[in-house]
This record gives structure tokens, C-alpha cells and sequence, in this order.
């Protein structure tokens, strides 16, 4: 015997997955035939980081070279 009624749900499970027409007017869009949703972490001193950050679109210039680099290693 469950200690509560059974039909009904507890919304904290639904909350990650709640849209509203605001988020999904908001949601990320890609036209890419891959899209980037796995991620990577390397440590960075401070003041690349700094320098890195004033740079425009600087993830995706990062996404190109690592494609670079991985594209001659695995040549």
C-alpha cells in the first residue's frame, strides 16, 4: 500500500521537462548536420581564459581547431 494516492503525480518530477511557450521560443537551434551536445573540460591558466572571453564567438573558433587537430591525428 503506497502512503499517497497513486494518481497523483508529484510535479518535481515534471520540472525539467515543463516548457513553457517562452522556452521553447528560447530553446538553442542548430544547422548543423551534428549537433554539439557533448562536452569537453580542460584546465586553462586565468589569463587565457581572460584573453580567450574578449575574442568573438570564441567556442566555436575553439570547436573549429579542435576539429583541426583531430582531423591530423587521426590522418
Amino acid at each position: 500500500m503506497l502512503p499517497w494516492d497513486a494518481t497523483l503525480r508529484p510535479t518535481f518530477f515534471k520540472m525539467g521537462n515543463r516548457q513553457t511557450p517562452n522556452s521553447i521560443a528560447t530553446q538553442f537551434k542548430t544547422d548543423r548536420e551534428e549537433p554539439c551536445t557533448a562536452q569537453v573540460a580542460i584546465r586553462i591558466p586565468p589569463s587565457l581564459k581572460s584573453r580567450l572571453k574578449n575574442i568573438d564567438n570564441w567556442q566555436e573558433q575553439a570547436r573549429q581547431a579542435l576539429e583541426k587537430i583531430a582531423d591530423l591525428k587521426s590522418a
